[in-house]
């Protein structure tokens, strides 16, 4: 039934924009307002798709290749409800850590959602919603990360590139460690990145080859950084986990 009367259409009547003329108006007119730019009451850009977003602001850009590497460490991104949630687990005694991650999904995403959840046997989930996870990584999918294949996109690679400290930092600081090594009574640094998944373990390697870090491949899901130049190197951005 069709109606042309002033006023508040009835939702509950079961009229839609092909029965009734101001529920066509207003779907319309909302069709109308999202298209971008989008603004906050804050004045702060809004975004809703995946064209909008990309190429990523320079700004935030050490902030995702950082998470990227924490995401490909021990983060996943998964659907709830009618929106997305990045998570990363993190060691609850690691509060510098948890923090910084916390502090790159604000920059990154000032207007979702972010927050610390402290679950059993010592382990805090940053976690942030919103649209746009999946499109951002887009590594995300069903089942393990070990289980499928892992690849960066083409821009992600180019991010990398551009940031292996924070790409590299991302990855130890999730799944990796400082550690020290006893040889002949005596204590050296080293570092460790430990993943079951063989793509992973080859970007960590390739962002070690593009800061001349040698490597050695002490298992099959570990690679170790003993050198003393190469520990410099990295405690320069590093640094124990903490």
């Amino acid at each position: 039934m069709a109606s042309g009367k002033l006023g508040k259409p009835s939702w509950s009547a079961g009229l839609t924009a092909s029965t009734d003329v101001r529920i066509a108006t207003m779907a319309a007119n909302a069709r109308g307002r999202t298209r971008g730019p989008y603004k906050t009451a804050n004045g702060r850009p809004r975004i809703r798709s995946t064209g909008d977003f990309l190429p990523l602001p320079e700004s935030i850009e050490p902030d995702y290749v950082y998470l990227l590497g924490m995401y490909l460490g021990d983060g996943y991104v998964v659907r709830v409800n009618r929106s997305w949630a990045f998570r990363v687990y993190l060691d609850s005694t690691q509060t510098r850590i948890i923090e910084r991650c916390r502090a790159a999904l604000v920059r990154m995403r000032p207007d979702n959602k972010i927050g610390l959840v402290v679950k059993k046997e010592g382990v805090t989930v940053v976690r942030s919603y919103g649209e746009l996870w999946p499109c951002l990584f887009p590594q995300h999918g069903p089942g393990r990360k070990h289980e499928r294949r892992i690849a960066l996109e083409d821009w992600q690679r180019a991010l990398v590139m551009k940031h292996p400290q924070l790409f590299l930092r991302g990855l130890i600081e999730s799944d990796g460690c400082r550690f020290d090594r006893i040889v002949d009574g005596k204590a050296y640094p080293a570092y460790e990145f430990t993943n079951r998944s063989a793509d992973i373990l080859e970007l960590f390697t390739w962002a070690c080859g593009l800061l001349g870090i040698s490597y050695t491949r002490s298992s099959a899901v570990d690679v170790s950084i003993a050198r003393r130049r190469d520990v410099s190197l990295l405690d320069e951005f590093i640094g124990p986990k903490t």
